[in-house]
C-alpha cells in the first residue's frame, strides 16, 4: 500500500490493483493517441497495453508521495517511455532508408518480394486505389507546385538543391516549401480519401 497523490489534491492510500484500475484510462488515451499515428501499422493494443502496465507498475512502484508531485505527472513521463518503447519498432523500420523499400529487395526469411504482391492486373484494387490517389493529388497541385511534387516524389532525379537552383532561392526555402506541400497533401489525402474507404 502506498500514499497516491491524486490530481484532486487528495491523498489516498492505495494498493496497486487500485491504481491500475484508476489510471488505466490514462493508459487507454496515450495508447490511442500513439497508435492513431499509424494508418495502417500499429501496435496490437494488447502488446502496447502490456508495455505502458509495465511502466505504471514501475511508477508505482518508485513513486514518492514525500515529494508533493501528484501520481499522475510522475505517471505521464513514464507512459511517455512505454510508449516509445512500444512503438519504437514502427518508427526505426520507417526512419531506415529514410521510409523507402525497393519493391525487388527481399522481405524476411522467405525472400517473399514487394512486387510480387502486387498483381500485374490493369484492374485491381491496388491499381484502383494508386488511381485514386493520383487524381487526388492531381487535382490538389497547383501549376507552381509541380517541381516541389517532382522533388518529393523523387529526390534522386530532382533533389532539394535542384529545385532551389531552378527557383532561384535558398535550400531552406526550397526545403520549406517541399515540406508545405507534402503536409498539405497529407491532410488532404486524410480527407478525401481516408475518410471515404
Amino acid at each position: 500500500m502506498k500514499t497516491i497523490l491524486l490530481s484532486t489534491g487528495e491523498a489516498k492510500t492505495m494498493n496497486f490493483e487500485e491504481v491500475k484500475e484508476q489510471f488505466e484510462p490514462m493508459l487507454f488515451k496515450h495508447m490511442k493517441v500513439a497508435n492513431g499515428k499509424f494508418v495502417f501499422n500499429q501496435v496490437e493494443e494488447e502488446d502496447f497495453m502490456q508495455e505502458l502496465q509495465i511502466e505504471l507498475w514501475r511508477a508505482y512502484e518508485q513513486y514518492d508521495s514525500a515529494t508533493g508531485n501528484c501520481f499522475t505527472t510522475y505517471l505521464h513521463y513514464k507512459l511517455q517511455k512505454g510508449v516509445r518503447n512500444a512503438t519504437f519498432s514502427r518508427y526505426s523500420l520507417k526512419n531506415r532508408n529514410n521510409g523507402l523499400v525497393s519493391m525487388n529487395a527481399s522481405r524476411g526469411d522467405d525472400d517473399l518480394k514487394l512486387e510480387d504482391m502486387f498483381a500485374s492486373d490493369e484492374n485491381t484494387s491496388d491499381n484502383i486505389t494508386l488511381k485514386e490517389l493520383t487524381a487526388i493529388i492531381r487535382r490538389n497541385v497547383s501549376e507552381a507546385e509541380e517541381d516541389a511534387l517532382i522533388s518529393l516524389l523523387n529526390k534522386d532525379e530532382f533533389s532539394v538543391n535542384d529545385y532551389a537552383a531552378k527557383h532561384n532561392i535558398t535550400r531552406q526555402a526550397a526545403n520549406q516549401r517541399i515540406v508545405k506541400l507534402r503536409n498539405k497533401l497529407r491532410s488532404i489525402i486524410a480527407q478525401e480519401y481516408l475518410e471515404i474507404v
